[in-house]
């Protein structure tokens, strides 16, 4: 029979749990209850119990506490949420620490049995996959330890040493629900934290070895990294590193899937840090927008790491803390923290953009400030801070819930240009900018302010400007 626990701060809650629900049906028995957490945490400490089901609001430690020092206790029970419709957010913050599910008050006995049902086969598939010994606790510590020779017996000792033949494969699987590996294809696997399970394994079995995972769960709540190939234990530590760094593929890109590992170096980093530190040298909001939209594209599209998310967000918060903006401030002290707490790396830059943005604050332009229509002076504001990038009336109507005719007109109306037209100009005023200020070729200058097309710029600009570029930046310096 597999141990069972309630808590709850209500009494009459835990009797009516303890005698309403059919346990032996789905091979439980309750061997405690508990109306604390502290009570609980002691019942866990002594009794290991397969499951614990719990209150959230609770006094001297709430269900959200218990949970986290429950986990750490005992990290093979499974918990289960009772949660209030009220406390509902708090039912699913839980989720993220790692919680099998969640019931909601007022109780029906179908949801509890239906959850118990799913905690019983869990805990069956967990019981199978033991058959095959595939869980090395002591391995992950070894490998971050660089202790090659005691890793060498460890995996010697569950037959999975490399040989010449076949390379073993780092992987690390993240989620906020870990799966429970099966133990039909040769493994070993080994928990590096609530939400990162590694697993090691031969390198031609790893294709089938994430599939497996992949068909038998939900593969939308899976962020899966792999690392290098190998065959020397010297290099275990190394690619673990860099599947670890994969797995956060979900944060950087906002997709779920199999991410593969990323490059040791990465120049695009490096350019982009300069690159905003001039920017915040200068204050120049137009130079930091720039940055900021296009890190937003490179995680997009793969070619940011989550290390490079930490470096980005490191810099900054370096920034306020030098203005003494210490309320804007966060200190996280690893990758997993960042990812935790805000999700994906399009919330984390929102973030950075919101606060450094007060810091790079300026006055703000005439024309924002002279016109009266709401709207229109949020959309101003909008392109004021975004103009390097692709804007298009029809973007823009999608996110003020304008239609594009009316925002042509409304534009006009209160603006007293067209939108191309004003567009153009503040693309123009920040190449005269750069022009003077920097020494960089023309068609980059072109391209920093939104024009990609060289002889198109330049066709504008001396529409503008009364001449072209070169003959500008000849008369400015």
């Amino acid at each position: 029979m597999y141990k069972a626990i309630v808590v709850d701060d209500e009494k009459w809650i835990v009797e009516g749990i303890k005698v309403g629900v059919d346990w032996e049906q789905f091979g439980f028995e309750v061997v405690g209850s508990a109306e604390n957490g502290q009570e609980a945490l002691k019942l866990i400490q002594e009794l290991h119990p397969d499951v614990v089901l719990t209150d959230i609001k609770m006094p001297l430690m709430n269900g959200l506490e218990l949970i986290k020092m429950g986990r750490e206790m005992s990290p093979d029970t499974l918990f289960v949420v009772l949660s209030a419709h009220a406390e509902f957010a708090y039912a699913q913050k839980a989720l993220n620490y790692g919680t099998f599910g969640y019931c909601l008050k007022p109780f029906e006995i179908e949801e509890i049995h239906s959850t118990l049902k799913k905690l019983s086969a869990t805990l069956a598939d967990r019981q199978h996959s033991t058959i095959h010994p595939s869980s090395s606790p002591e391995l992950y510590e070894s490998i971050c330890a660089n202790e090659t020779e005691m890793v060498r017996k460890i995996l010697r000792t569950h037959g999975m040493e490399p040989n010449g033949q076949v390379n073993l494969q780092p992987i690390v699987i993240q989620s906020n629900k870990l799966p429970v590996i099966s133990g039909e294809i040769q493994h070993l696997s080994f928990q590096m934290s609530a939400r990162r399970l590694g697993c090691l394994v031969y390198e031609d079995a790893s294709k089938a070895f994430i599939a497996d995972i992949l068909s038998r769960y939900d593969a939308s709540v899976y962020s899966i990294g792999i690392g290098h190939p190998l065959s020397d234990l010297t290099e275990l530590s190394s690619s673990l590193e860099a599947a670890s760094l994969a797995s956060y593929g979900m944060f950087t890109t906002g997709k779920s899937g199999v991410f593969h590992a990323p490059p040791h170096l990465n120049p695009l980093i490096e350019e982009m840090l300069r690159n905003l530190s001039e920017s915040l040298v200068k204050k120049d909001r137009i130079q930091f927008m720039t940055c900021m939209n296009t890190a937003r594209s490179q995680f997009h599209n793969g070619q940011f790491s989550i290390k490079d998310a930490y470096l980005i967000f490191t810099a900054l918060m370096t920034l306020f803390y030098r203005e003494g903006a210490t309320s804007s401030a966060k200190v996280f002290e690893g990758y997993e923290q960042l990812s935790y707490h805000y999700g994906d790396a399009d919330r984390m830059i929102d973030y950075l953009v919101e606060h450094t943005l007060e810091y790079l604050s300026e006055e703000p332009p005439s024309m924002v400030t002279e016109v009266s229509h709401k709207t229109i002076k949020k959309i101003l504001e909008f392109i004021h801070d975004h103009f390097t990038t692709e804007i298009s009336i029809q973007s823009l109507s999608e996110k003020f819930y304008l239609s594009p005719n009316y925002l042509c007109h409304l534009f006009k109306k209160e603006v007293g240009d067209n939108f191309i037209e004003y567009i153009s100009r503040l693309r123009i005023q920040y190449a005269c900018k750069l022009l003077t200020e920097t020494d960089l070729p023309i068609k980059q200058i072109g391209e920093k302010c939104g024009i990609h097309d060289y002889f198109y710029f330049t066709r504008i600009f001396k529409r503008i400007q009364g001449q072209t570029p070169t003959q500008y930046r000849e008369h400015t310096k």
